[in-house]
């Protein structure tokens, strides 16, 4: 198994933190799928692509992808590997990582189903050269964690933000030199981004912020957060977005592997 480790120095976005050793059969689950994603990147054969996973049960808010992550090949080894913004368990910290597939799956999932998302090979080519330049991909990077962090805010950043923010750099350079995770807020406004809304109560919002060191309101505007409507950046809110400015892009679902398919 590929060891991930940090570039810089979940739950809706970003990993799930247990002191429970994985079982067997979630290890064989993780390998499984990372062999059916590689296959499914093998054939689709990107520069870069994103890949979303199903970190929990996010059903009752209408949602199946909880986190994603880009995905490129490792020039040295020629491995494919994740590249995503994670939280450091128990905190309100965060840092970049690269890890192997297996890794990217083996964080105690609801199911192991993932998204493979394929921009059109100019987008590839776009984001590639920002993910291969550290200063790029740190401009956009804040180390406070939120899980449900405020899309146009930048006093936290969670993992899914992360990548919208850095796609956005990769669209608009072109025409706006992105260099700031602001002005990169302010070309997803002006393209027409638009986040999930979440309705959480107040005794939700009360026990998240209490108990979750991960998990703050206070960047979201107070007409929002006071009528239990919290906005944040999903999976699907990525999809259609990029769906609209990049027509081309594909979604591709890699089904959950059987597990009475897997090898002993």
């Amino acid at each position: 198994m590929a060891l991930g480790f940090a570039v810089h120095g979940a739950a809706i976005a970003g990993q799930t933190c247990s002191e429970t050793p994985p079982r067997p059969d979630s290890v064989r689950m993780a390998f499984s799928s990372a062999s059916a994603l590689s296959a499914a990147l093998d054939q689709a054969r990107p520069e870069v692509a994103l890949v979303a996973r199903v970190g929990q049960d996010l059903s009752k808010y209408g949602l199946r992808y909880s986190h994603i992550a880009f995905v490129l090949k490792d020039p040295a080894s020629g491995q494919w590997r994740t590249m995503h913004l994670l939280n450091a368990c128990g905190t309100a910290d965060s840092a970049i990582w690269r890890e192997g597939l297996a890794n990217f799956f083996l964080d105690d999932l609801f199911s192991y189903e993932s998204l493979l998302i394929v921009p059109s090979p100019e987008a590839q080519h776009k984001i590639l050269a920002r993910l291969s330049d550290r200063s790029q991909y740190l401009a956009l990077f804040t180390p406070h964690y939120n899980m449900l962090a405020y899309p146009f805010s930048t006093r936290y950043e969670n993992s899914n933000q992360w990548v919208l923010e850095l796609l956005a750099k990769a669209y608009a350079d072109n025409n706006i030199q992105i260099d700031s995770r602001d002005k990169s807020q302010q070309w997803l406004k002006l393209m027409g981004y638009e986040p999930t809304t979440l309705n959480l109560g107040p005794v939700t919002r009360l026990g998240g912020r209490m108990f979750r060191a991960n998990i703050a309101f206070d960047d979201h505007p107070n007409e929002r957060r006071f009528a239990d409507k919290i906005d944040t950046v999903t999976v699907v809110s990525m999809t259609q977005f990029l769906k609209k400015i990049d027509p081309a892009t594909t979604l591709t679902v890699v089904p959950e592997p059987k597990l009475n398919a897997l090898p002993n």
